[in-house]
């Protein structure tokens, strides 16, 4: 009790007095404290359970699942995958415009963007003209952190997070849009006769019934994939194309709920909440950016192929090209995965970092100032009621004033 009493006296302090770098408003600090709370929510729910035991004996920890953070997540790694997409796409109509395609061979295109439910994601692109690898590749990381970036900056006001959350609802729209024209999937028809199977199984207990359709499930897929154009690592009993597409009820189903509490943020006090929305989103695309980073290129690096690797393996391809072509000049030196990895994780570490900063610098105002302000653009249906009295205050003060001057001008 005493905790919250202070942190409330302390973010109420913000609301007097000037601004300075060490006197923040009430709303830079309410959000100070939102941004801390928010870490500590994604970190204790990064994994998506929550341990409920420990065993000293087996050293181990009894978890349960709980996804709190998957939609927001899935959409993260749905960014990122378009930012590879979306430059891809770009450097192969360039290259095609430029060099032409091969004598007999086929356009490049994006066979399909992969979205799974462990937030992996992939962009496979085939034919026969390949994207500028050496842009592609960083394309998804600067994606994520960019997008992550405006949010958090947006959401230190709440009219700028009104900005934010279209950019956000835009954004998704078109990333549903490309993986709906990209091959998309149904995953609740691709795996219907699955479903039923564990509802026999588990819920009606018909273990008869559920074998049965369990065997439509797999005939079906099995038939289905007899068509893929690819395999994975070649591999015939592997997944192929139609197993790794994003599946579009998922991405959509994830797009309506993030859809749902814009609106709900959006309508209420002003939209002073809506900030709460856009910090959230943006601190969860920035670490989630960061963390991305260090596991492809610190801690899986030597046995997981990433975007990291391939980028460390481009840049090799391409020493290793002109070394040879150019055996009088200075040979250019070989880079590691790790040597990407370190550069990239201080590039997005300071550019978050920045970020805060600039916007710590530049959204200066009260609540009630920012939910004033709030209303010059797409107003909310309900009013934040301090800044209702603050506007009746000035009215009040403006009517008395014009009194005054009316009556002091009628006495001359």
């Amino acid at each position: 009790m005493g905790a919250s009493h202070s942190i409330g006296d302390w973010i109420e302090e913000g609301s007097d007095g000037e601004w300075s770098p060490s006197h923040p408003s009430d709303a830079q600090r309410e959000s100070i404290v939102f941004l801390v709370g928010s870490l500590l929510v994604i970190l204790v729910f990064w994994q998506g359970k929550i341990p409920i035991w420990y065993s000293f004996r087996k050293k181990g920890r009894t978890t349960i699942p709980f996804p709190m953070l998957v939609p927001f997540k899935l959409l993260t790694v749905l960014y990122h995958e378009i930012g590879h997409a979306v430059v891809g796409k770009l450097t192969i109509w360039y290259k095609q415009l430029r060099y032409g395609i091969p004598i007999g061979g086929e356009r490049g295109r994006i066979e399909f963007i992969m979205v799974d439910w462990y937030e992996g994601g992939w962009t496979k692109f085939g034919g026969d003209v390949e994207p500028i690898y050496s842009l592609t590749l960083p394309a998804g990381y600067l994606a994520s952190c960019l997008v992550g970036c405006w949010f958090l900056f947006t959401g230190f006001d709440a009219k700028w997070s009104k900005f934010g959350a279209i950019s956000l609802i835009i954004l998704t729209t078109i990333a549903t849009l490309i993986c709906f024209f990209i091959k998309a999937k149904s995953g609740l028809v691709n795996n219907w006769y699955f479903i039923q199977s564990k509802t026999y199984k588990w819920l009606l207990c018909n273990e008869v019934k559920s074998k049965r359709t369990l065997r439509k499930h797999n005939n079906i897929k099995y038939q289905r994939n007899e068509n893929a154009r690819y395999k994975h690592d070649d591999d015939v009993d592997g997944p192929t194309e139609h197993d790794l597409r994003a599946s579009q009820d998922l991405i959509t189903a994830c797009s309506i709920i993030i859809g749902i509490i814009i609106t709900l943020a959006w309508m209420w006090d002003d939209s002073i909440y809506l900030r709460f929305v856009m910090l959230f989103m943006g601190l969860l695309s920035a670490l989630y950016a960061v963390w991305d980073i260090i596991l492809d290129g610190l801690k899986y690096a030597k046995v997981a192929k990433s975007d990291i690797t391939y980028m460390a393996e481009e840049h090799n391809r391409r020493v290793k090209q002109y070394n040879k072509n150019n055996p009088e000049k200075r040979q250019k030196s070989r880079r590691s995965t790790k040597f990407y990895a370190i550069i990239w994780l201080f590039t997005k570490t300071d550019m978050i970092i920045l970020v805060i900063v600039l916007a710590y610098f530049v959204f200066k105002k009260t609540k009630v100032e920012q939910a004033i302000e709030s209303r010059e653009f797409l107003p909310a249906k309900f009013h934040y009621g301090p800044s209702d009295l603050e506007d009746d205050f000035k009215l009040a003060t403006g009517k008395f004033k014009e009194g005054m001057n009316d009556l002091v001008g009628h006495d001359n």
